[in-house]
């Protein structure tokens, strides 16, 4: 196992807390390495799996958001798995354009669309089959046109569009996957 200690020359810094792009644990640490110009440029060591985190303005790698979902079908979890991985490296207009694809894969796994078919088809089968939860029309709507703009045009996705359409996605996933088949949605008799 690596621990801080293995890097050579690593020193006693000023202590951060910060969620390991790595491990995923949340930890603090006061071992790594710094640059003092303006701004400061830090690398901080895990404390958990000794892995190092690079921090400037942001953190890199960056913590992996959203949550673990039950019950996801392989196809689903994958390109779900893969939109957290964008955002977490800041790969956020891939996190938008994977976030529409998402949505073409519910379509086809769960309100029984046609491979191939268009996307606002894709939306209508998700529609009809009741999978679009009460004001998801507005984020579909969202997702349509953030994946439109960004690949049609030369614009970037930034990481509040990714994180807002991760949010989305992952009640959206919950609502299909996890809470249609929870013990709690049993009816009495």
């Amino acid at each position: 196992m690596i621990t801080w200690s293995s890097w050579h020359q690593a020193q006693s810094i000023h202590p951060k807390s910060f969620t390991c792009g790595f491990c995923g644990d949340k930890v603090g640490s006061s071992h790594g390495y710094y640059y003092s110009p303006s701004p400061v440029i830090s690398i901080y060591i895990c404390t958990s799996c000794g892995c190092p985190t690079f921090f400037n303005d942001e953190q890199y790698p960056g913590p992996l958001i959203g949550r673990n979902i039950e019950k996801l079908p392989r196809d689903v979890a994958e390109v779900y798995d893969e939109i957290r991985d964008s955002i977490k490296q800041s790969n956020n207009t891939a996190a938008l354009l994977l976030g529409r694809k998402l949505i073409m894969h519910l379509a086809v796994n769960v309100a029984k669309a046609k491979e191939g078919e268009s996307f606002v088809d894709y939306i209508n089968h998700l529609k009809e089959a009741g999978y679009i939860p009460p004001n998801g029309q507005q984020w579909i709507e969202y997702i349509k046109e953030l994946g439109n703009e960004k690949n049609h045009e030369l614009k970037l996705g930034t990481k509040e569009e990714a994180e807002k359409i991760l949010k989305f996605i992952e009640v959206l996933l919950i609502f299909i996957y996890e809470f249609a088949s929870s013990e709690g949605a049993e009816k009495k008799s």
